[in-house]
C-alpha cells in the first residue's frame, strides 16, 4: 500500500522566519514550520549539496541566524511512520547530536480535507524529554513520508 504523505501550505507574514532560509533553495526541503509567531523556524532537508546520502536539520531565528544545525547520514536516522490505521496520520524523524541529545521532528494531520497539519520538535537528552516545541498554527509544511522513504532506501542499500 502506498504511503500517504503529509502536506499543507506555508503561511508566513513579513519579518518572520521564511521557508528556504536554511535549505539551500534547491527544492530539498521536506519539513518546515515556525515557532513563537515566526521568531524561529526549523527546516529538514535532503542535503544533496553534501557528499554522501545526508539529511540536515536547521533551527534558526527570523534573521536567518542558525541556532542548531545537524547534518546526519540518512542510514543513521531513526523514524516512526504512520502505520496506516486510524484517522490521525503522523510521522516523525529523529536527528542525533553530541552529548546524548536528540531532536525528534514530527507532523500530524487528520484525514480530512479541511484539517490543518500540526507539528513540532521534541528535544531529548539521554532518553529524557527536555522540551516540547509546537509549531505555529498554519506554518507546517511536511513531507516527512518522503524523507522516511529515503531513510528506508539508505538502510537497505549496500
Amino acid at each position: 500500500m502506498k504511503r500517504m504523505s503529509l502536506a499543507t501550505a506555508l503561511i508566513f507574514a513579513a519579518g518572520v522566519a521564511q521557508a528556504g532560509q536554511y535549505c539551500q533553495l534547491d527544492g530539498t526541503e521536506v519539513f518546515s514550520c515556525t515557532f513563537n509567531n515566526g521568531a524561529k523556524a526549523v527546516e529538514l532537508c535532503d542535503a544533496i549539496w553534501e557528499d554522501g546520502d545526508m539529511a540536515s536539520y536547521g533551527f534558526f531565528k527570523s534573521n536567518g541566524e542558525v541556532e542548531k544545525e545537524i547534518l546526519q547520514e540518512k542510514v543513521t536516522l531513526s523514524y516512526a511512520a504512520w502505520n496506516g490505521m486510524g484517522s490521525y496520520m503522523t510521522d516523525s524523524v529523529t536527528f542525533n547530536a553530541d552529548g546524548g541529545y536528540a531532536y525528534e521532528v514530527w507532523a500530524g494531520v487528520e484525514r480530512d480535507a479541511e484539517a490543518e497539519a500540526e507539528g513540532g520538535i521534541t528535544v531529548i537528552q539521554n532518553n529524557e524529554v527536555l522540551a516540547t516545541l509546537t509549531c505555529d498554527a498554519g506554518s507546517v509544511s511536511s513531507d516527512l513520508g518522503a524523507l522516511i522513504e529515503m531513510i528506508d532506501l539508505a538502510q537497505v542499500s549496500p
